[in-house]
């Protein structure tokens, strides 16, 4: 990946999918095409910083029913002397976001392995919640207390409770991810929902995280679609 650009990390995103996961996918110029399962994956222009070190990679996924709307998640990449930014980006995003729609589109991917399936409801609507895993930066100091809480109670999933309690969910996908973090700025907390920034309605969901003076981030996606039949 010696030039950066939306088609050479589209092209670096079907190698790994195909030789990674064994799943068929075609990359043409900033889309990723996974064809057998209806689905397809555009880059938008990477953002180098500039120390070079730390890249930034829009990666949206086109649902079968999201009407070609893209989920997107911002990929960040931080480059080693073996690796390139832009590598890790995609690697961690394959990892860490990707797999909550593979579970539900890619039956039998490897992927699956990393989200938990499950049937949520509120009485009146049942929706099947695919959680993905926790993507755990430590920046210095970040105490155990911090992990433990985050896996006892997802802020992401936090989010799901949230909205099957207060909203009525439509008869498509939403899709929703949580970026909690402490900088020596304090404490940040941004929570998006079907691309929209939702984190002023939402802040509470991080409340459980006790950071103390440990610095570093937390970030999970989760995929909330209608229940079906054989759910």
């Amino acid at each position: 990946m010696n030039e950066i650009s939306a088609a050479s990390v589209a092209g670096f995103l079907a190698q790994m999918l195909t030789e990674g996961h064994r799943v068929p996918a075609r990359a043409d110029g900033d889309t990723v095409h996974l064809t057998e399962h209806g689905l397809q994956v555009v880059i938008d222009t990477p953002d180098p910083q500039p120390n070079g070190m730390v890249i930034r990679v829009p990666v949206g996924v086109v649902l079968p029913e999201s009407g070609g709307i893209p989920a997107w998640d911002q990929a960040v990449g931080v480059g080693t002397a073996d690796r390139h930014p832009a590598a890790d980006a995609i690697d961690g995003w394959m990892h860490n976001t990707f797999p909550v729609f593979a579970a539900s589109y890619i039956p039998g991917t490897d992927l699956m392995n990393r989200v938990a399936p499950f049937l949520m409801s509120n009485g009146t609507q049942t929706v099947d919640v695919y959680a993905g895993p926790l993507a755990i930066r430590d920046f210095g100091g970040m105490p155990d207390t911090v992990r433990d809480a985050a896996v006892d109670k997802p802020p992401t999933m936090r989010v799901v409770h949230t909205l099957l309690d207060g909203y009525a969910y439509p008869d498509r996908p939403i899709w929703a991810y949580t970026y909690c973090a402490n900088m020596p700025s304090g404490p940040l907390t941004e929570v998006t929902v079907l691309n929209s920034d939702a984190s002023d309605s939402m802040a509470h969901v991080s409340d459980h995280l006790s950071w103390g003076d440990g610095h570093g981030s937390i970030k999970s996606w989760a995929l909330v679609k209608p229940a079906t039949a054989s759910s």
